[in-house]
């Protein structure tokens, strides 16, 4: 089963300009079997996203993108403490071990290695410091790739992978609706809800996919 782990819509998150409608029909078009909205420090209510899965008629579940104290960070499954009041990275780390969450480094070396980075003249550091850090190691997961990531990203991502081995996932982080589904995360099984998604990243079932430019 493939799902496009990371995408906004407009207008729950201000940066995106993408609609539900345009999402799902960009993701049916490219064989994704659902897509996964992961808005900006907000969660979808149940009630909203069955709706919304029901007027577009394609499967939607619900994440988030938290921002944290190590950056953004992709969160799927329960989280108790309301979003308004923020999370520092450890915060959630401790809170997911409680709930059964899975937390993900969203674009995981963009401070380091992405377009900011290397205009500044900044080298990018070595995979094995990458793959040292507290939030690589406490993570449960890590998001390969992304429309919103560059090629040097991609790369330092897969080096660091290597080194120390995370479950790696991808999504298209999508805030146009015509990259909805470039990159999607294989399932071993198939999976219906967050809950669904946090348990098969924390077993590592998962392997990210990319469906096209």
């Amino acid at each position: 089963m493939l799902v496009d782990l990371h995408c906004h819509t407009s207008p729950r998150s201000s940066c995106s300009r993408a609609t539900l409608e345009g999402l799902a029909a960009a993701a049916r078009a490219r064989g994704v079997d659902g897509l996964c909205l992961t808005e900006h420090d907000l969660l979808w209510s149940e009630d909203d996203l069955a709706a919304a899965s029901s007027s577009v008629g394609f499967p939607l579940m619900a994440g988030v993108e938290l921002s944290t104290d190590v950056g953004h960070v992709l969160v799927y499954g329960e989280l108790r403490r309301p979003l308004w009041q923020g999370y520092r990275f450890a915060e959630l780390v401790d809170e997911a071990a409680s709930t059964g969450a899975a937390v993900v480094l969203a674009h995981p070396v963009r401070r380091v290695a992405g377009e900011r980075a290397a205009r500044a003249g900044r080298a990018a550091p070595p995979a094995s410091e990458v793959a040292a850090s507290d939030a690589w190691r406490l993570a449960h997961g890590v998001e390969a790739c992304s429309t919103q990531s560059t090629a040097a990203e991609h790369a330092l991502t897969a080096e660091a992978l290597a080194v120390v081995p995370k479950p790696a996932v991808a999504g298209s982080d999508a805030h146009d609706a015509h990259n909805a589904g470039a990159f999607a995360t294989r399932f071993a099984t198939p999976v219906r809800t967050a809950h669904d998604i946090a348990a098969a990243i924390r077993a590592g079932r998962v392997e990210p996919v990319r469906l096209s430019p």
